[in-house]
């Protein structure tokens, strides 16, 4: 099937909300294609409103990357489409696959870019169709994951569209071909140690040759599968309205399901009835739906098994504990007081070197920490970070007041056991065991929540005031004690740049 320009303008035409358009180019043929079309459309007579530009992502894995740079430079000029040149870390981590590491720092860097009413444009094909969907048939995956790759979906703040998904490789080179376009060629695609490039280079093409069709095929099953998993969505959605934790702000907070209601979703009596499997399996599609909004990788259904019968249907007093892995992602599942708790706990197994220290900035280890005024301390394994600064920045009325809290040193501790803390400096003193218990906080998170101390006073746990004889409500200099995670102090420096 030729590709047509007109075609190609049809799909972006759908995108009506669409302001600006940036294409993802990493000087392969593909996307080169992908970025030709688009400067056709950007010259044709008829116009066309929205704007276009292009980002080409340095993953620094091969020694030709800064000279793949310069390339796409040079065809972005010759096309009139500006380019930014973004260089990301893309190395593995602790296992992590090279293929995955490079796409994470790929869709990372382009979120960070995308702003409202934007549409970020890549060029996937029919043939990474059929590769994505046999890949994941391989890993064993549900309908979701056969559900392949979607034409169009949200991501960032904006939109996601391959708008040259129904197109075959053979349509992409004959393009390119015609239009005399100069590409380059990454020389890990050619290595058959990554599973992607052997199933494109040794198992598909024996697939042709019995089914000449096959790609189309599996193209079709995926947008079948889809179909079915946008009904199975809504079940799982409706399902799980009325199981969402709400915490006292009216907040929901939807890494905390109800355990009560979900259980009573199973009739655990009996395994045989066919009732029963059906409950299975609308648990099962439940709790799937719950790990993928959280954005987190989706455990094998021995482990969706397990999560059931060790997890739900434990004792009440029992706290147990599911956990699975995918590349770097570490997950758990957890319950405590009637409630199921869905965690990332990735950063509870590393130990990172933060980038963003600077002079004034320190990573410390788990012991007395000494905090500073607009010193800002990461504290090691628990991907958080604190920051003593002036309420008036925040425009906050309440906090403690300055005067008297530097006339103290401020002491940063973590959890050892029998800590108590004081309300106010008459009040007796009470164990913070007991407060943990009152707020609701599960054992497994007390140990990484720090406890600030003035002097001798424990007068703050995380980001929750304990004691209240340094606060100012009125007039005058006030201070607060920040304790936020580490990823939110990025996406503040990234948005103040």
């Amino acid at each position: 099937m030729s590709i047509i320009p007109q075609a190609f303008h049809f799909h972006l035409q759908k995108l009506s909300k669409t302001e600006k358009f940036l294409v993802a180019y990493s000087g392969g043929v593909d996307s080169h294609v992908l970025l030709h079309l688009c400067s056709q459309l950007k010259n044709s007579p008829s116009g066309f409103e929205q704007s276009f530009s292009a980002v080409y992502i340095d993953h620094g894995l091969s020694q030709h990357s800064n000279k793949w740079g310069k390339h796409c430079q040079h065809i972005c000029f010759e096309l009139d489409i500006p380019l930014t040149i973004i260089e990301v870390d893309a190395r593995p981590k602790n296992g992590q696959s090279p293929e995955a590491s490079a796409r994470t720092a790929r869709y990372q860097a382009f979120s960070q870019l995308l702003r409202n009413n934007e549409c970020l444009l890549t060029a996937q094909h029919l043939d990474d169709q059929a590769e994505t969907l046999l890949l994941q048939l391989l890993r064993g995956s549900g309908t979701k994951g056969l559900s392949a790759m979607p034409r169009v979906k949200p991501f960032s703040k904006g939109y996601l569209c391959r708008p040259i998904l129904d197109y075959k490789k053979q349509d992409i080179l004959d393009y390119a071909r015609q239009h005399q376009l100069q590409w380059i060629e990454d020389e890990s695609n050619q290595q058959q140690r990554f599973d992607r490039n052997y199933l494109r280079q040794t198992i598909l093409p024996l697939l042709e040759e019995r089914w000449p069709a096959v790609k189309e095929n599996f193209a079709k099953s995926a947008e079948v599968l889809a179909e079915s998993q946008l009904l199975l969505d809504d079940i799982a959605d409706s399902d799980l309205q009325s199981l969402f934790f709400v915490n006292h702000n009216g907040d929901i907070e939807y890494d905390k399901i109800l355990l009560e209601p979900t259980v009573k979703l199973l009739d655990a009596n009996d395994d045989n009835n066919l009732e029963c499997r059906h409950d299975q399996a609308r648990l099962n599609n439940l709790l799937r739906q719950w790990i993928h909004i959280n954005h987190l990788p989706m455990p094998s259904k021995k482990i969706l098994e397990q999560i059931v019968k060790t997890v739900l249907l434990a004792g009440e007093d029992a706290m147990p504990l599911v956990s699975w892995k995918r590349d770097a992602i570490r997950c758990e599942i957890r319950r405590y007081q009637n409630k199921l708790y869905l965690l990332d706990v990735s950063m509870s197994y590393q130990n990172p070197v933060n980038s963003m220290s600077s002079q004034k900035d320190k990573t410390v280890p788990a012991a007395d920490i000494t905090l500073m005024q607009n010193q800002t301390v990461f504290l090691n394994k628990t991907n958080t970070y604190l920051r003593l600064s002036s309420t008036v920045e925040k425009g906050i009325n309440k906090g403690f007041d300055r005067q008297m809290l530097i006339s103290k040193t401020i002491n940063v501790r973590f959890r050892q056991g029998g800590e108590r803390y004081r309300q106010t400096p008459d009040s007796h003193s009470r164990l913070l065991k007991h407060w943990f218990q009152k707020q609701s906080i599960p054992p497994w998170e007390r140990e990484h929540m720090p406890l600030i101390y003035w002097g001798d006073e424990l007068i703050q746990v995380g980001h929750h005031i304990v004691n209240f004889s340094l606060i100012n409500e009125g007039s005058g200099d006030r201070l607060r004690i920040i304790w936020q995670r580490t990823e939110e102090l990025h996406e503040n420096k990234l948005n103040s740049r």
